[in-house]
């Protein structure tokens, strides 16, 4: 590993430590160096706060002076935010150089940064761990690409890929080490999804409880407003942090929710479901950048049909359900097989006695 990797490295461990709460803006850390020594380090650690580079130079003071910066993201130009911009920092701190990452996706910035540095006479090197830092912000690269949201989908499955028995009574499939580490999914992304029937059958209280601090918008998909006025999800939830997508709204039962905080959202039909696409669009326009989908087998596949998944996390335990089990998937799997996807850049973490595998999701 060069000197440059080893401090790039350090720029997305240092980023790391903000996760869950900068939405909607990018994980960054910065590392400055000066006679081969680091002077200072900083992180993004909340949207509306310091930015990584300029807590980093704040810190290191008079020494900023000729030194290097190093960072995860192309450092912000534009001046349409809450705080001012990075570049402008970096060169009245007369800082020497600066390696960076990856461009930065957002059409407002996207190389100016760098090109703005480079004609104060400051030398740029980008490209360092290019694919770390992609992997890194993959959130916020969709969000600036595609305006939509970034989707991840979590379940928990026995070996021959069934989520529970008919009679409901199988509740947990896999270890609760392995749903203690999928805490980690609630605390990455700003909502997490579930269909009614969750709600109606398992009463969850969606929260993340390795992260107190964490404020994670529930999303539930009621087609005919059944959601219980009682349900769990309402426990710990403050005004709007609930919102209820709805076909069929029930004026009664909508204003009993709203005053229990939940934001009703009447979606469109196709063929009797909630259109995915529109829940999407929503969201997104709603600040929530990341989803986690943990509704069973009807949402899952919905989502998937519809092309709109990035990413699965599937803890299998080393259990045989058989033939009186729910398939993953809807008891008679795909309707439409010309919908198949697949995982790429695959990783396989065993959890006590579970086998954790996830990738990012391709379809052909």
């Amino acid at each position: 590993m060069t000197p440059d990797e080893k401090y790039i490295k350090l720029t997305i461990n240092l980023a790391l430590k903000a996760v869950g709460h900068t939405s909607p803006n990018p994980l960054v850390g910065c590392v400055i160096v000066k006679n081969n020594k680091i002077i200072s380090t900083g992180f993004h650690k909340k949207a509306g706060e310091l930015h990584a580079e300029a807590e980093a130079i704040k810190k290191a003071g008079q020494k900023v002076k000729d030194a290097t910066l190093y960072v995860n993201l192309e450092p912000c130009v534009h001046i349409n935010k809450r705080t001012p911009p990075c570049v402008d920092a970096i060169i009245k701190a007369k800082i020497k150089k600066v390696v960076a990452s990856m461009k930065d996706p957002n059409p407002q910035v996207n190389g100016k940064g760098f090109l703005k540095l480079k004609q104060a006479g400051c030398v740029v090197i980008d490209g360092v761990l290019k694919k770390e830092a992609e992997e890194l912000n993959r959130v916020f690269i969709k969000n600036m690409k595609e305006k939509m949201p970034y989707v991840i989908i979590k379940a928990g499955l026995s070996i021959d890929g069934k989520i529970a028995l008919k009679n409901k009574k199988s509740k947990w499939i896999t270890s609760k080490e392995s749903r203690e580490h999928s805490q980690f999914l609630r605390k990455f992304c700003d909502a997490i999804m579930v269909g009614i029937n969750t709600i109606l059958i398992d009463n969850p209280h969606l929260d993340c409880r390795i992260d107190s601090r964490k404020k994670i918008k529930k999303v539930v998909l009621d087609a005919n407003l059944q959601t219980p006025i009682n349900a769990n999800i309402f426990k710990k939830s403050g005004q709007g942090d609930i919102i209820i997508f709805c076909s069929n709204i029930n004026d009664i039962k909508k204003e009993i929710l709203e005053k229990k905080g939940a934001v009703i959202i009447k979606s469109p039909a196709i063929n009797g479901k909630i259109d995915e696409n529109f829940i999407m669009k929503e969201l997104f326009k709603r600040g929530i950048m990341s989803v986690l989908i943990e509704g069973g087998s009807a949402v899952t596949t919905s989502f998937l049909c519809k092309k709109l998944v990035d990413e699965a996390w599937l803890y299998i335990a080393p259990k045989i359900i058989g033939a009186d089990g729910l398939h993953y998937f809807g008891k008679m799997g795909f309707k439409d097989m010309s919908k198949v996807f697949s995982l790429k850049n695959i990783s396989v973490e065993k959890i006590k006695d579970d086998i954790l595998l996830k990738g990012k999701v391709v379809y052909k």
